[in-house]
């Protein structure tokens, strides 16, 4: 799956086939796969950024203490 989701043309040609048998609509279907394969892509590419953000960038905290 990984290998697919960094390749969303690709991902949407091949559920493109099922999606024109369940829309029975060449055309929809093409749409839908495009817009599913770039979704899929995207959440994944986000994923991968914050699995490779260091834990140090996580924020501190603002409060001073108190005098």
């Amino acid at each position: 799956m990984k290998q697919l989701a960094r390749k969303p043309f690709f991902l949407a040609l091949l559920m493109s086939l099922p999606l024109w048998i369940v829309f029975n609509n060449f055309i929809v279907a093409i749409m839908v796969a495009l817009l599913v394969a770039f979704l899929i892509s995207m959440c994944y590419s986000l994923y991968a950024i914050k699995q490779a953000k260091p834990k140090a960038d996580a924020p501190e905290s603002k409060t001073h203490p108190k005098k």
